[in-house]
């Protein structure tokens, strides 16, 4: 292993723990933690586990106020820097939790270090932050604005949908917040994604959600199916009449000269005429991507943690040994050869890639199977995929190479809304 690329930090016996938190870490230098293929360029950082909404599919194990110290922070970001080995793409660190803008008084500290810690790297580091949109000052947009950060937000569509899946901790609407604070995000980075969760509860509002969110100001958005979900085949059936009319809006959005950016949509169509080469991984968990918890564990990404099979999906920890042989099983798979047969014979096989090994082991105890609701929502998706194309192709071929044109020069050049 070759020499640090930067002193190691002060030695040890033991850091404090973290904020209700009794179990203490000990680490001696970021080097101790490097993986042997030094290849991860993107940072899940979990600022804190503490949240308040209590969203009812959120897949965190607790709501404590398990919350991560500075040292730990700063570690973190020492450590993507060693193990990039050098990359020089621009690096990045998304700010995760729970909801992180809760330890803006952390992120403070840690934008600035990172930012001279990747100088003297000679490497460039770019922070992101998933948030729930209800917490939310003028202090912090100003020093968003000052170091150019981005921002992903978490946001279910209508009020009665958000209000359901995202109610506040102590209970009560948490609509009314959203609706104030996103505006102050828009008008800094028009671009920023809304990701919405679909369940089996919010399923007949899709395309209602797709409209609001629009109202707000948002020109791209995506719709994900939680797929731990009890979902019955009428449920599967109101889906796919939803993606139908998202669909026409979609179709309608574009020909008016006034586009709704459906990430979904837009990739599939990107998909089917893309000439690059296919990936060979479903996502970056575990390869490019490590998630350090408030405690110093890495994990293959922000989905893994302690409360899947006991823990065992722990990539190691800040100044322990790394678990080469665990990431092993992300850089050895190959989505093209190793997929069971009836994936590979699946119509709808190129949609599909980029589901979730965390899904895969809540689903099914596998880390390669998302399981038959995931099967059955995408392929709905791919259905619409293909409608929306050839609708295109016969009547609007030229919006359609625009639309191609633009998601393809965004895939190449690395490009996620509003990061």
């Amino acid at each position: 292993m070759s020499a640090p690329l930067a002193p190691p930090l002060p030695e040890r016996a033991e850091a404090p723990p973290c904020a209700g938190c009794s179990k203490r870490f000990a680490w001696a230098s970021i080097n101790a933690s490097v993986p042997s293929v030094r290849s991860v360029h993107s940072l899940d950082l979990d600022v804190t586990e503490s949240c308040n909404l209590a969203c009812i599919y959120c897949f965190k194990w607790q709501k404590k106020a398990v919350h991560m110290d500075e040292p730990t922070a700063k570690a973190g970001i020492d450590w993507l820097l060693e193990s990039s080995g050098g990359y020089k793409g621009e690096l990045k660190v998304n700010l995760m939790g729970g909801e992180p803008l809760l330890r803006f008084d952390l992120i403070r500290k840690i934008v600035p270090y990172g930012k001279m810690r990747a100088r003297q790297h000679g490497q460039s580091l770019h922070f992101g932050c998933t948030t729930n949109c209800t917490h939310l000052t003028d202090e912090m947009m100003a020093f968003w604005r000052r170091f150019g950060m981005g921002f992903h937000c978490s946001i279910d569509g209508i009020p009665e949908v958000q209000n359901h899946n995202r109610p506040m901790l102590g209970g009560g609407p948490s609509s009314d917040a959203v609706e104030k604070n996103v505006p102050k995000i828009l008008a800094y980075r028009p671009e920023v994604m809304a990701r919405a969760t679909v369940s089996p509860y919010s399923v007949h509002a899709l395309v209602a959600g797709a409209k609001y969110l629009a109202g707000l100001g948002f020109r791209s958005m995506t719709f994900k199916a939680a797929v731990n979900c009890d979902w019955k085949e009428r449920d599967f059936g109101t889906l796919r009449s939803q993606y139908q009319k998202l669909g026409e809006l979609y179709i309608e959005r574009l020909v008016s000269g006034n586009p709704v950016g459906i990430e979904e949509f837009k990739r599939g169509l990107e998909t089917i005429h893309s000439t690059e080469p296919v990936s060979h991984f479903p996502c970056g968990a575990g390869r490019g991507v490590v998630l350090v918890d408030p405690r110093g564990d890495l994990w293959p990404c922000h989905r893994f943690g302690p409360h899947q099979c006991g823990g065992q999906f722990t990539l190691g920890k800040l100044g322990g040994p790394f678990n080469d042989r665990l990431r092993d099983a992300f850089l050895g798979y190959n989505v093209l050869e190793d997929a069971r047969p009836d994936c590979r014979n699946c119509p709808a096989s190129l949609t599909c890639r980029s589901w979730c090994y965390a899904e895969c082991v809540d689903s099914t105890k596998t880390f390669y199977d998302p399981g038959r609701e995931y099967c059955q929502a995408v392929q709905i998706l791919h259905d619409e995929v293909l409608h929306i194309h050839d609708e295109l192709r016969s009547k609007h071929p030229e919006i359609l190479r625009r639309v191609v044109n633009g998601a393809t020069n965004a895939a190449r050049n690395g490009r996620r809304p509003g990061r």
